[in-house]
């Protein structure tokens, strides 16, 4: 049984009794149950986000440039560090011979220099 059928249960008794003070009584109580139920259903919610956030922050890989890996990453996807700093939250960069480039922020730097160095070109941003 959970809480709102045992309040309507009890509320049926107190009905019966035609007792107007004890009625008005577990009223009061059963919006404050209700009440502390939602808290904690807010609460529950927040703790399993602060969770996720905390496992993925376990997870992340710095480097000396400017963009993060994930443990575990098969495909050595590269997320901004800035966007991670500042907003906590992963953009992925763009890679294109040896550079890479944030699409939010605009952060961009070298990740491999011998690559970066093959192409004498125009920036593409």
């Amino acid at each position: 049984m959970g809480l709102y059928e045992g309040i309507k249960d009890v509320a049926k008794i107190v009905q019966k009794a035609d007792n107007v003070e004890l009625y008005r009584q577990l009223i009061d109580l059963s919006a404050q149950a209700l009440d502390m139920q939602a808290t904690i259903n807010k609460l529950t919610e927040e703790n399993s986000e602060l969770k996720k956030r905390q496992d993925l922050e376990e997870r992340i890989v710095r480097h000396q440039e400017l963009y993060l890996t994930l443990k575990d990453d098969e495909n050595n996807i590269f997320y901004c560090s800035h966007c991670w700093d500042s907003d906590r939250k992963l953009i992925q960069t763009h890679k294109y011979h040896g550079e890479y480039f944030c699409p939010h922020c605009k952060v961009n730097g070298i990740y491999d220099k011998a690559e970066n160095d093959k192409y004498d070109r125009y920036p593409i941003y």
